[in-house]
């Protein structure tokens, strides 16, 4: 795989800075990279996204935005107010999108937490609109309902863009989370131009956290190339981002670019 095609989220390198992980991703001919909030915090949104541009390289996505499925207002409110500075820091970024892990079910079970996001995303909208920004849903695995998304699949994030209906409101669809679904061929193409983000890791067992298992690209059981080949059968042509997010590979970023490196051109 060309790494022109790819982005480097800053979540594959954890613990590297702003400036670290964009010199990580020019050194090695990535077309963009990828960055969580947490990152961008430490120096400023338009200081991260300066650092990018003049590496050359796009901001793929900011991460994250949603989490609108708390039971108590008072949370709801704090995230509201979470989701409007997660909006103006993607603009000051410059990111290309503002994903969206959108909330589990815990709190006020799944049909209440599925109202929720809708009423959510549908608020956010007009808000990022105004900003320039678009908002990426983005479908999770099955094992991740009860805390971090109670949209499990790609279809099911579609209908909600689709109820929705802003122009700025497409998905992120990443391969971790959507490989197993035997609809996920088809429900690519059905979101063609709506695909705002791409992102790849591989699946390997066994799984010692939900958030924190992911393999490098190769290591695991997703057929990557064929993900890959769905993508550009649906006409998405941005940026790839390789986001592994691994407490293993955590404590070795360097290591760890390497390894996304070699795993990327492989495919």
């Amino acid at each position: 795989m060309d790494l022109t095609r790819c982005s480097l989220n800053s979540a594959t390198v954890r613990g590297l800075d702003v400036d670290r992980v964009v010199a990580a991703a020019a050194s090695n001919d990535f077309g963009g990279v990828g960055l969580w909030r947490d990152v961008v915090a430490a120096v400023g949104a338009e200081a991260a996204g300066r650092a990018a541009a003049d590496a050359g390289l796009h901001v793929s996505s900011l991460c994250r935005g949603g989490m609108f499925t708390a039971a108590a207002e008072a949370d709801r409110a704090r995230a509201w107010d979470d989701n409007r500075a997660a909006v103006d820091e993607a603009h000051a970024v410059g990111a290309e999108c503002l994903v969206l892990v959108c909330g589990g079910m815990r709190e006020v079970g799944l049909d209440a937490a599925r109202a929720l996001i809708a009423e959510g995303v549908a608020r956010l909208a007009p808000y990022a609109a105004g900003a320039g920004v678009a908002l990426a849903v983005e479908p999770m695995h099955p094992m991740t309902a009860a805390d971090r998304s109670a949209v499990t699949s790609l279809s099911e994030a579609l209908d909600l863009v689709d109820a929705v209906g802003a122009d700025n409101v497409g998905v992120a669809v990443d391969a971790y989370h959507l490989w197993w679904d035997e609809r996920m061929p088809a429900d690519i193409r059905r979101a063609g131009p709506r695909i705002l983000s791409a992102q790849l890791s591989d699946w390997v067992t066994p799984i010692s956290g939900e958030l924190s298992s992911r393999g490098m690209p190769g290591d695991g059981v997703i057929d990557l190339a064929g993900f890959l080949g769905h993508l550009d059968a649906a006409g998405y042509d941005g940026l790839v981002e390789v986001e592994v997010l691994s407490d293993a590979w955590a404590r070795v970023p360097e290591q760890a670019l390497a390894a996304a490196v070699e795993g990327l051109r492989g495919i």
